[in-house]
């Protein structure tokens, strides 16, 4: 069993945010990071990102500890990124956390990820860029956005002023 499992966060599960210290407080590793998509702000007061389908190195399974399993097996592309894409960034942080039989069900339940695809949210291995190099990591995206969700073009939420 995978001791570890590495997300990337953009929203409310960020270090200050609501959701970091009852999901993410046993974290043992944060870093900045970004991945290549777009994030928007949602009225219901917390951030959606959409993914360029280029960018997706593996979807979730229906076993979030295989998946943590999983995210150690994928080599990840050394551009972090589609090669050659213009890409828009997204900012957030990497977050390693331990125990994945224990911490992504409550992550994915969170999110509102479903074993048969059709929550709010799904989880995707993405490459990233990290402090560290690149990596692989588990980001939870949107693949159907509210018409009034709001486009933030420097790629950060809460929105920059």
């Amino acid at each position: 069993m995978p001791a570890v499992v590495d997300l990337f966060v953009y929203g409310r599960l960020k270090r200050g945010f609501a959701n970091h210290r009852a999901f993410c407080e046993r974290a043992i590793k944060i870093r900045t990071a970004s991945i290549a998509g777009a994030i928007f702000d949602l009225p219901v007061g917390y951030p959606a990102v959409q993914l360029p389908g280029a960018s997706i190195l593996l979807e979730a399974g229906a076993d979030p500890v295989r998946d943590a399993g999983r995210q150690r097996l994928v080599r990840t592309p050394a551009s972090a990124g589609p090669a050659g894409a213009v890409r828009e960034q997204v900012h957030g942080e990497w977050i390693r956390l331990p125990d994945p039989a224990r911490t992504l069900p409550l992550i994915d339940a969170l999110e509102g990820v479903r074993a048969d695809g059709r929550g709010e949210y799904r989880r995707a291995l993405v490459p990233a860029r990290t402090q560290e190099g690149p990596r692989a990591l588990w980001v939870y995206w949107m693949p159907q956005l509210p018409p009034d969700a709001r486009y933030l073009p420097d790629g950060a939420w809460p929105a920059r002023t």
